[in-house]
């Protein structure tokens, strides 16, 4: 019986779910995929999965979620995906493949801009995906000093402070959009911990004035072998680090702080501790829709160089830059190192006044 690849629908949630468990959850019975990720596996979510079906049988699958977000404050549209899976019996022909162009076409009707996914697998990288942005690692190898100030920590409560965590990210100008829900839902089951068995901790640090930061952690993962880790924070620095100084019992590997290239506050309150390591952000990236992106983001052009930017595509696959007199035809993968990677090698670099932009974090209370 021949395969045929489709955009999902509510009814087929159940064969994807099976498919999922079995790829990904064969060695921890009793877990299931669509409990730790709900959103994803919503019904209101299934439009976002494409599907290889062999008559009834979903045998291949890639989902989505699908988010407003800023970058460097100017709003577009971006979607993480993960969940890529195919039953063993049915790899080697292409099936992933044909089933990540089939979600990406929906997607860029759908009026997606940018595309990240989860791994970093070579099925990823023939797709079209890179390796975009840079983060630095620092590893604090013991709790800092608190130092006096009016802090007050607590634990966040999933359901009553969820609008306090949204309050706080809202001041990060590169982020995704979340509704109340799914952050409740995030908040509740970080399912980050889940994969990698770790305690997980959400504190709150707050002031007489309001709320100050707030830190997801991912402690002692893999069974405290590996370094804690702060999957996502918003607010003060000093707040983060006075919430890392009550987190007991650190790992001997210490615990891991990410910083990000707009986190340049971040960065002076962590001095004169250096980073460990660089490296990209942990999803790549794929532009869907470089002419969308480029407009989504023609204010933040304005803002860095004098002259005009512009795109227009020359298929799906390939999009022209105008910048002043000069222009330059660019394919979807390199079009992402040229937006978001700071040491992209073929980038012109009459491009370097407005490019890279800073990256998306999808680590923490993003993840799929």
């Amino acid at each position: 019986m021949s395969v045929v690849v489709r955009t999902a629908r509510p009814t087929d949630l159940p064969g994807i779910q099976r498919l999922s468990d079995q790829v990904f959850r064969s060695q921890r019975p009793g877990q299931h995929m669509a409990e730790e990720f709900p959103w994803m596996y919503d019904a209101s979510n299934a439009r976002h999965w494409a599907i290889a079906l062999d008559g009834d049988e979903v045998v291949s699958i890639a989902g989505a979620m699908v988010w407003p977000a800023l970058i460097a404050g100017a709003p577009t549209t971006a979607a993480t995906t993960g969940s890529v899976a195919t039953y063993p019996s049915y790899r080697g022909q292409g099936l992933a493949s044909q089933i990540l162009d089939h979600l990406e076409q929906d997607l860029f009707r759908e009026g997606v801009r940018l595309m990240q996914i989860s791994g970093d697998l070579p099925l990823y990288l023939r797709w079209g995906a890179r390796p975009v942005g840079e983060v630095a690692w620092y590893r604090l190898t013991s709790a800092p000093e608190p130092r006096p100030t009016d802090f007050r920590i607590r634990p966040i409560h999933p359901g009553n402070d969820a609008g306090l965590v949204a309050q706080l990210n809202q001041s990060r100008s590169t982020r995704f959009g979340r509704t109340r829900g799914q952050l409740q839902s995030m908040l509740s089951l970080q399912p980050l911990t889940i994969v990698e068995k770790g305690v997980p901790i959400a504190l709150l640090v707050e002031t007489s004035e309001g709320p100050a930061a707030y830190a997801i952690i991912n402690h002692r993962p893999f069974g405290g072998r590996a370094a804690s880790r702060v999957v996502e924070w918003a607010g003060d620095p000093q707040a983060l680090l006075f919430a890392l100084a009550s987190v007991p019992n650190w790992p001997e590997a210490g615990m891991l702080v990410p910083v990000l290239s707009e986190e340049i506050a971040l960065k002076s309150a962590l001095a004169p501790a250096v980073p460990l390591r660089r490296q990209p952000v942990s999803w790549l990236a794929k532009v869907i829709n470089g002419p969308g992106l480029v407009s989504d983001l023609h204010e933040l052009w304005r803002e860095r160089c004098a002259q005009e930017l512009n795109a227009h595509p020359v298929d799906r696959a390939r999009t022209v830059i105008h910048l002043g007199d000069s222009q330059w035809t660019v394919d979807a993968p390199e079009l992402a190192e040229w937006l978001f990677n700071p040491t992209a090698p073929s980038r012109p670099e009459a491009l370097n006044a407005v490019w890279p932009v800073p990256a998306l974090w999808s680590e923490g209370l993003n993840y799929v």
